[in-house]
């Protein structure tokens, strides 16, 4: 952990932008989404570059939230209680499950659109883990100070 409590809070927000960011650009990717339900109906060449395209910053997006989930554990190591690391832990579990099953899905059929959807539930979630857990984790680091 940091030495200083804020220099990881910031740590924290920056990792939470940054996720936030790939987010954007894996929604943005798309730009027959709302048009099309699948990626078969585009045009191929177009399709393997956004499929390529897609799976790397999904990849980046999975990658990022791991490592991400790893440091905010270990700054709950101390001085945070013992009901909210494991809750908060929990939170990280899932939304890793909910990773996964997008990867899983869109390794076996490709289409780039239902995982853009996927990852559209992932920032859903990912946007109340921030007000039910990771909100709180400041207040406990800041408190410790």
């Amino acid at each position: 952990m940091p030495q200083d409590r804020e220099q990881a809070i910031e740590k924290i927000r920056r990792d939470h932008e940054h996720m936030t960011e790939l987010v954007r650009r894996i929604t943005a990717m798309c730009s027959e989404r709302g048009r099309l339900d699948n990626c078969n109906q585009c045009h191929s060449a177009h399709r393997d570059v956004c499929h390529g395209n897609i799976e790397a910053l999904i990849r980046a997006f999975v990658e990022t939230t791991l490592r991400h989930n790893l440091m905010e554990s270990m700054f709950m190591e101390a001085g945070v209680p013992h009901a909210h690391r494991i809750a908060h832990n929990r939170a990280h579990v899932d939304i890793a499950e909910q990773l996964k099953a997008i990867r899983v899905v869109f390794a076996k059929d490709g289409n780039a659109v239902l995982a853009i959807e996927g990852i559209d539930r992932v920032l859903a979630t990912l946007r109340n883990h921030l007000q039910e857990f990771d909100e709180q984790l400041e207040h406990y680091l800041l408190a410790e100070a």
